[in-house]
């Protein structure tokens, strides 16, 4: 999710540029700051990383001061598969949050 202020413009050269083979969107730094629950006043590491599984849930967020990126490409992959092995549920509750396991 990008959210600087030009993002609109710039997010279809990210795509273009990078050829991602994923989702990327944007919102206001308000709107990102809001859904990921971030207290006012505290700082904002970038990146900031949360895993949203079927459900909408807030899984897991880790910001970029975190030691989960120090071998990011392995914990990112097990937080991945951890997720996409959990059954689909039919029915979507909205936004929530669960601490990370």
């Amino acid at each position: 999710m990008a959210y600087n202020p030009n993002a609109p413009q710039l997010v279809p050269d990210f795509i273009r540029n990078f050829a991602v083979n994923f989702p990327v969107g944007f919102a206001s730094r308000e709107q990102v700051l809001e859904y990921l629950q971030h207290a006012p006043g505290k700082p904002f590491y970038v990146p900031e990383l949360a895993f949203v599984d079927r459900r909408r849930t807030v899984r897991a967020q880790y910001n970029g001061n975190d030691d989960f990126f120090r071998d990011q490409d392995k914990n990112i992959r097990l937080m991945v598969e951890t997720l996409l092995k959990e059954p689909a549920s039919a029915k979507k509750n909205g936004h929530s949050r669960k601490k990370p396991s």
